[in-house]
């Protein structure tokens, strides 16, 4: 409970009877009053509430002010304590300690003073004030209660006649105050009553302590209105005694004046002793003291005494009723108590040993009795070892046994004040029950272990059928443990089904006694049936309870075998009715060899009938043969084995009959032994394999001859073809007129339509022949799709097609596979897609499942492919419909090829399409993972004048790959045979120079090209030089020879211009950038007079761009991060005459700027380090500050609207999309090498 800073108790404000008045009613303002406060100012009994500010002047004031006092509350809010003070009062003893208390800002009680402008029934006030303070403690006013006391004041002045005037009422006012300050301080009641029996005085506490009355606590209350408003309310508790009768009880002790104290209960529970003084005016002083906790502690221990009595009694009964001996022994070893059991137990009557004897008598006793066996020498000693352990204290509970044969269980408990509680227990007869027991247990647990060990399945139920007992053969049956069956039925353990049948049984035994034999089936926890044979009997125990026990035996298997034998003497009919209707011979014999047995087959083989055969021989039956075949029945009783035998018979018509005979050893079952054969005639089937052999040779032979053929054929298709297209290739180069030109498109795609279908046809010979062997090595896969996206750009670019590659960006760069044979899939793929698509798109796209695991896909929006068409497309030589086959060329190889080589991977290969929507050609493969290739990244060159020394057999082929390398500007020459080729090496040699690159023809008479790059890596002065080898498709070099011989490429042939170009310059470049040779200074380099004459001044870039300066150190400059594109632009670039310079970033293209301020700049946009757009920037603010301005072509692969306006407000000139059409990128050279002439003219002429 709470109390505030007046010590009074927390309660709430409308629990208490003076709530309302607290409130604010009557106009007057409300306060507002924490409950612990409110309720000690309405225990103060009063009659209004008032509070004070810090000034100690009037701010709040309840609403029982004014009908009190009859005095507006207006008047005197704001106003001083003390303006309401007689001025005679305020020079007085009390009010000064009153403001003392007040400045000290110290609680008061019962300040009495005369009421200015109050009416005449309120001239005496008594007031009470406790001061308030806020949380720091700062001083806020006083808080109070005030009561109307001039009804006392005029009492007492009516019994004091010599008081006269404003003084005399002066001091009984102050008289008053004292005197009522002095009984509020007393925690009795104290009221006193005139001699008309009428309440005069009374402090605080009569009003606490009668509670319930406190409105009715008045002066000039007679006592009989008190007791009759307490009866009517309740409150006093008349101790059943009716109302009117305890009325008259009360009434006449007060008449009779009696001075002795009395108990006056009240209903809540409380008591107060009450009691009377006279006094001499004929009065009477009430004192009253509360005792109600007095009176309840009396009660209690009232209460605990007579429990005492009860619990003692009851202790000596139950201590008399237990066959327990128990003594108590004092801490003289006196007795105390003993119990009943104690005499009985040492045969003792209770008057030869009394309590207070000491346990000393007791052993003498018994010692006298016979119970100890103790030698009278030994006596003294014995008693006292038993006396010193009792003293000791606690002995735990022990066995002894006494000289009468009787067994006790001794223990000793030490209590306090020394005493000793010796207890003793006969445990003769149990020992006697527990030998009893064990020997029942022992055969018990005999009995059970003889019923474990039998091989039948016991069990023991209650009337009820609960189970009691199952053995461990029953457990093995059902499953169940015995902690499992015991207190179950059989329903709950078998289920309603199964378990119905037993309780039937069960119930009958358990009604007529009877014993039953039946067959039931039971079902094993493991779901297995089991069959038994089962015999159940009624016993009645000795306690009358009846039981069924059950035994049974496990008939599952006699079961089976029962249906086995019926199976297999039903089986022996089916098999004798099968084994004659085969045709086959079978037969069998004893060991004498002759026939026990044969079959309808063996009479139609040999012509003889079953009667004939059966107990001849076969040399009865087959004269000459038969020898033969029973040499061949005697190997087999004496080997036991099963053997295959070829035979050769005569027939009755005299033809050779060919028949294989298997026989073998059989053991019956009685033990004897039988020769089982069974004879097939193969006389037709050795026929048939000389013919099959005969055609193998010949399909051997034609298979070799076709090899033979194919691999001649690729040879000679391919040189012809290398010389077709190589001359088509120069002449379109020469200046032709517009009929030629068409001539000589025609020639180039027509030849490398043948190539691209033989190419199809070795491929697949290959794989069809088994001959196709994956190369797999580490490889970058994004590369390799990309490289075939760039490769086939310009074919989707013609078709105005956009070309999408999709790479996912969980997907590893690096894994293990035959890159040649994914990139062979892909294109594929790719350009059926390209072929097939006259509109839209292409998508390429790669993920990976985290494993290792690809799906590579190619979606295209074409043609579609018809759902009856669709389990067509990869059977070769198939095409989808007669006009797709009009519309498009195609050997019908390619997807054919492309599904060989994915499930030669171990993949899958699938399409899904939807015809005039388009197709999804997708197929998974599983690769290992590969280390990153650590090949270092490299930056490209201008290769224009790199050394080529070309070795070729053949001459036609010789010439035209040194018309490509003049027209490449390379500076080539030629050798025809290896040994030449080393000649020419060891001459440039010695001479200080090196060959760039070696073009290796791989098929060559004498010294092959393997041999030639064996010997160039042996030899020290150029074992560094790099070969690209020419070979025939099915000439390809694997992995070990590439990497064994260090072959920088292998093409076949005849290798395409533009792919034998990037090949070179690839090689080259990458073969600088090991050995970290610096590259010549670009340079112009003349064009072939074929070239030049095909060229026209006022349209060549390079003319434009060619003048001669010495600032500008490179025509062109390059800023592209790509290799597949840096090689685009390399392999454009070079068919220019132009110089150039290729960087890989935007940083690197500002050092090109600033370094060998370029004629032109075609900048990426999208770069690493810095893009083209902060390059660009960058490039304009040098020539900001040392003037010039270069134009710059911005390339980027966004299809975006908006891209040319962005590159244009980066402060490009130009804009060019990928992918990089050669024509437009010359077209845009020319463009802008017009306008860089045109500001040089006027430079010039100005």
């Amino acid at each position: 409970m709470k109390h505030d800073e007046g010590g009074g108790p927390d309660a709430s404000v409308e629990d208490t009877p003076s709530a309302a008045v607290l409130a604010g009613e009557g106009g007057c303002a409300a306060l507002d009053l924490p409950a612990m406060e409110a309720e000690e100012l309405i225990r103060a009994g009063a009659d209004w509430v008032w509070e004070t500010d810090a000034d100690l002047r009037f701010s709040w004031l309840s609403a029982g002010y004014r009908e009190i006092t009859g005095i507006d509350p207006a008047d005197v809010l704001g106003r001083f304590r003390f303006d309401f003070l007689n001025s005679d009062e305020r020079s007085g003893g009390p009010a000064a300690q009153h403001l003392d208390d007040l400045q000290a800002r110290r609680p008061f009680r019962d300040f009495v003073y005369a009421l200015k402008g109050a009416r005449s029934d309120c001239g005496w006030i008594s007031v009470t004030g406790f001061p308030r303070f806020d949380d720091t403690g700062c001083f806020l006013g006083y808080r109070g209660t005030a009561r109307n006391i001039t009804r006392i004041v005029q009492a007492l002045d009516e019994s004091d006649d010599r008081a006269d005037g404003d003084t005399a009422t002066m001091a009984v006012g102050a008289n008053i105050g004292h005197m009522m300050s002095a009984l509020n301080v007393m925690s009795d009641a104290f009221c006193y009553y005139d001699a008309q029996d009428r309440l005069r005085l009374f402090n605080a506490a009569m009003v606490a302590m009668y509670r319930g009355l406190e409105d009715v606590i008045q002066p000039g209350l007679a006592f009989a209105e008190l007791v009759d408003e307490g009866l009517r309310r309740g409150i006093w508790n008349t101790g059943g005694m009716p109302a009117a009768q305890w009325r008259e009880a009360v009434l006449s002790t007060r008449l009779a004046r009696s001075q002795a104290p009395i108990m006056i209960r009240f209903a809540d529970g409380r008591t107060i002793m009450h009691r009377d003084l006279p006094s001499d005016a004929g009065g009477t002083v009430g004192i009253c003291t509360d005792i109600t906790e007095l009176e309840n502690q009396r009660s209690a221990l009232d209460a605990a005494n007579r429990q005492s009595e009860y619990l003692l009694s009851d202790l000596q009964r139950t201590i008399d009723s237990l066959d327990l001996g128990v003594v108590l022994l004092g801490a003289n070893l006196n007795a105390e108590i003993i119990n009943k059991a104690f005499y009985v137990i040492w045969n003792l009557e209770p008057d030869s040993v009394a309590v207070g004897s000491p346990f000393r008598a007791l052993m003498d006793i018994n010692r006298h009795n016979g119970i100890y066996d103790v030698a009278d020498g030994e006596w003294e000693a014995y008693v006292a070892s038993r006396t010193a352990e009792i003293r000791a204290g606690d002995v735990a509970p022990r066995e002894f046994a006494r000289a009468d044969g009787k067994t006790m269980v001794y223990s000793v408990t030490a209590l306090s004040g020394g005493k000793r509680l010796v207890s003793y227990f006969d445990v003769t007869e149990m020992k006697k029950r527990e030998r009893s027991l064990h020997e029942s247990m022992r055969q018990i647990e005999l009995f059970r272990h003889v019923l474990d060990e039998l091989p039948v399945a016991a069990n023991i139920k209650a009337a009820d059928l609960t189970v009691e007992y199952v053995n461990k053969a029953w457990c093995a049956l059902t499953g169940f443990t015995p902690e499992q069956a015991v207190g179950r039925t059989d329903r709950e353990l078998f289920g309603v089904g199964e378990a119905d049948g037993f309780s039937a049984d069960d119930a009958g035994v358990v009604t007529s006694g009877s014993v039953v034999e039946t067959e039931e089936a039971v079902t094993h926890l493991d779901g297995t049936l089991r069959q038994l044979m089962t015999r159940k009997s009624r016993v009645v125990a000795g306690d009358g309870t009846v039981h069924v026990c059950g035994s049974s035996t496990d008939i599952t298997d006699i079961k089976r075998r029962e249906a086995l034998l019926r199976e297999s003497l039903r089986e022996n009919e089916v098999f004798r009715g099968l084994i004659d209707n085969v045709p086959v011979a079978i037969y069998a014999k004893k060991e004498d060899l002759k026939l026990t047995y044969v079959n309808k087959g063996w009479c139609d083989l040999t012509g003889f009938s079953k009667d004939f055969a059966i107990g001849r021989t076969d040399v009865d039956i087959f004269g000459a043969d038969g020898e033969l075949l029973a040499e061949a029945d005697r190997a087999v009783f004496a080997s036991g084995e099963l053997r295959e035998i070829e035979e050769t018979v005569t027939s009755p018509d005299g033809s050779l009959r060919h028949q294989v005979a298997r026989k073998g050893a059989f053991t019956a079952s009685d033990g004897s032994l039988y020769l089982i054969g069974s004879t097939v005639d193969v006389t037709e089937q050795k026929r048939r394999e000389g013919q099959l052999r005969e055609a193998e040779r010949r399909a051997v032979l034609a298979d070799r001859a076709k090899s033979e053929f194919l691999a001649n054929m690729s040879h000679e298709i391919r040189t012809p073809m290398n010389g077709v297209l190589g001359m088509a290739e120069l002449l379109a180069r020469t200046e032709l007129d517009s009929k030629q030109k068409t001539f000589t498109d025609i020639i180039v795609k027509s030849g490398n339509a043948l190539l691209t279908i033989i190419n199809d046809i070795l491929d697949f010979s290959k794989i069809d022949a088994g001959e196709l062997v994956l190369d797999p090595a580490p490889f970058n896969l994004p590369e390799a799709i990309e490289d075939v996206a760039t490769l086939l750009s310009t074919r989707a670019k013609e078709k105005d097609l956009e070309l999408i590659v999709r790479l996912a960006p969980d997907l590893n760069e690096t894994y293990v596979g035959d890159v040649g044979r994914i990139r062979q899939i892909v294109t594929n793929l790719v350009g059926n897609a390209i072929k097939f698509t006259e509109a839209g798109h292409v998508l390429v796209e790669a993920v990976a499942d985290g494993d290792g695991g690809l799906r590579i896909a190619v979606t295209d929006t074409g043609i579609g492919i018809p759902a009856d068409k669709r389990d067509l497309v990869f059977e070769k030589f198939s095409q989808v419909d007669a006009s797709s086959t009009r519309r498009h060329e195609g050997t019908g190889l390619g997807l054919a090829i492309t599904s060989r080589l994915v499930e030669m991977m171990g993949g899958s290969i699938g399409v899904d399409s939807a015809e005039g929507k388009g197709s999804t050609f997708w197929f998974t493969l599983r690769l290992p993972f590969a280390e990153r290739l650590s090949e270092p990244k490299w930056v490209p060159v201008d290769v224009t004048g790199a050394r080529i020394l070309v070795v070729d057999d053949n001459p036609v082929n010789r010439a035209i790959l040194l018309e490509q390398m003049a027209s490449w500007r390379f500076d080539a020459c030629a050798a025809s045979s290896g040994a030449e080729g080393l000649e020419v090496l060891q001459a440039v040699s010695r001479l200080g120079l090196a060959v760039d690159c070696l073009v290796l023809d791989y098929q060559m008479p004498g010294m092959s090209g393997l041999d030639m790059a064996r010997a160039i890596r042996a030899t020290t002065a150029f074992a560094q030089t790099p070969i690209v080898m020419l070979t025939s498709v099915d000439q390809s070099l694997g992995t070990a020879a590439v990497r064994d011989l260090l072959i920088d490429a292998q093409l076949t042939k005849p290798a395409r211009s533009s792919l034998l170009l990037e090949t070179l310059v690839t090689t080259i470049q990458r073969s600088r950038h090991r050995r970290g040779t610096v590259a010549p200074e670009p340079r112009p380099v003349a064009a072939p007079a074929a070239e030049a004459k095909l060229s026209e001044p006022d349209a060549s870039p390079s003319a434009a761009l060619q003048s001669p300066s010495a600032v500008h150190r490179v025509d062109i400059l390059v800023a592209e991060d790509n290799e597949v594109n840096q090689l685009v632009f390399t392999q454009i670039l070079s068919e220019t005459g132009m110089t150039f310079q290729i960087v890989g970033n935007g940083r690197l293209a500002v050092e090109a700027v600033r370094d060998g301020r370029p004629r032109m700049v075609l900048m990426d946009v999208s770069m690493p380090e810095m893009n083209g757009m902060e390059a660009t920037g960058a490039i304009r603010a040098l020539e900001a500050e040392r003037g010039g301005h270069t134009p710059i072509i911005g390339v980027t692969a966004h299809a975006l609207k908006g891209d040319r306006e962005r590159c244009l407000e980066a402060g490009m000139d130009d804009y060019l999309p990928k992918p990089i059409s050669p024509k437009a990128l010359q077209e845009k050279i020319a463009r802008w090498a017009g306008i860089v002439a045109g500001r040089q003219d006027q430079a010039a002429s100005g």
